[in-house]
């Protein structure tokens, strides 16, 4: 494999949950010694969240954790004791990037602000994640992903239940996204580091990540003044447009027609000629009409021929695909997106690699996600100087850890 671009980068990793560790699995792909530093009094609570059942160490064991995590390290460290302060700062001399996702407060009640943190390291690029922003009177709160979503004005998108209430998405949708953005944001601080030999701070705040994403809506609401419309699967310019329930159970294709040619195409496969001659505004009169026709068709095979059917001439066309099916699409295997990973606690499974593939490199996942604790004495040893004496009565002191402190599944 050729030289990955962040190999050589070395990033200190205060994340949990789902944001933070996506940004840091993204800086691991593309090849950054990412460190992953918990307390054992303190840990990712995704650790023990959804574990394999019926397993000792379900604090290693968790599906979830080990798909944000995999190609990390992890060294354990009681930041809230003087001594494990001590020794993450002498971490970060070592690093070139801290990232965390922490409430706005709680890294300067630590003493490890970005002033702190730049005493040790004057270059060093400090990435804070929190939910609502460093600055402001939300600053405190906490922020998950479904509260970023509802406070970012995405429910005005995805509509309301019939009992009135707005929904969320089905997936915490703003913490991707911010972990995404965060990783563009430690790519952008090294390109500066390079050219200025100056360090950075970044204040990402996730709810400003996520509200970027619908700029749109918030052009309409603000020179329109009108609440955009749930539409469901159809839009408001092409017609017609929608989701068709095909052969088999909980099956559909998704159809997109764009211009009247691809109507008049569409109308001659699904064997409704006398349909062709419609024009948009026609079409969008007639719309539940014409879903009816279509669903006539489609009803009747399988969404993978409809799809092909209809992308043979030209009319945009895909099936539904569920979580499930996703991990057998021909697409997907012959492009050889899903891995599966060997782990020493856990039977193996397939996971998605990286989405970029770059010229010079064919980023892959390497190893699984770390076990609590794993790299203790390569990172506190090896990379720390101390000795396996001092390390031992870091742990007798529980300041270090194998496993998180009164740990159960599920909390």
């Amino acid at each position: 494999m050729k030289r990955l671009p962040l190999e050589g980068i070395r990033v200190a990793d205060l994340t949990m949950v789902w944001a933070g560790p996506f940004a840091t699995k993204i800086l691991a792909e593309m090849g950054a010694e990412v460190i992953k530093v918990e307390s054992p009094q303190a840990w990712d609570l995704v650790r023990t969240l959804i574990p394999m059942p019926g397993v000792e160490e379900f604090w290693n064991c968790s599906y979830y954790f080990n798909d944000y995590n995999r190609d990390k390290k992890s060294v354990t460290l009681h930041l809230a004791d003087p001594r494990g302060r001590e020794l993450f700062l002498r971490l970060v001399e070592r690093s070139d990037v801290v990232i965390e996702n922490y409430r706005a407060d709680v890294l300067d009640k630590l003493g490890l602000g970005y002033e702190v943190l730049r005493e040790r390291k004057r270059d060093i690029i400090l990435v804070s994640m929190a939910g609502f922003g460093k600055t402001g009177p939300e600053r405190e709160y906490v922020g998950y992903g479904p509260i970023i979503e509802q406070m970012a004005g995405l429910a005005s998108l995805t509509g309301y239940g019939d009992d009135g209430v707005p929904y969320k998405t089905g997936i915490s949708y703003g913490d991707p996204v911010a972990g995404a953005a965060a990783a563009g944001a430690v790519a952008l601080a090294l390109i500066r580091r390079q050219r200025t030999g100056e360090g950075a701070f970044i204040d990402l705040a996730q709810r400003e990540v996520m509200a970027t994403l619908i700029g749109e809506a918030f052009v309409r609401a603000s020179l329109r003044r009108e609440v955009p419309p749930h539409r469901g699967n159809r839009d408001e310019r092409y017609a017609p447009q929608g989701v068709y329930r095909c052969f088999g159970e909980d099956r559909w294709v998704a159809i997109s027609v764009r211009s009247d040619e691809e109507w008049r195409r569409l109308a001659q496969a699904i064997g409704r000629p006398d349909l062709a001659s419609l024009t948009l505004p026609e079409r969008k009169a007639r719309h539940d009409e014409l879903d009816r026709a279509i669903e006539a068709w489609t009803e009747q095979i399988r969404p993978q021929v409809a799809a092909q059917v209809l992308q043979a001439v030209g009319v945009p066309a895909a099936p539904v695909i569920d979580t499930e099916a996703i991990h057998d699409d021909p697409n997907l295997v012959a492009r050889e997106f899903w891995v599966a990973l060997p782990h020493p606690r856990m039977k193996p499974w397939r996971q998605p690699r990286s989405p970029w593939r770059l010229a010079e490199a064919k980023p892959t996942p390497r190893r699984h996600a770390p076990l609590f604790g794993e790299h203790n004495t390569e990172i506190l040893s090896g990379l720390l100087g101390l000795s396996q004496e001092e390390i031992a009565e870091l742990e007798a002191a529980g300041i270090v850890g194998r496993a998180p402190v009164n740990a159960r599944p599920g909390g």
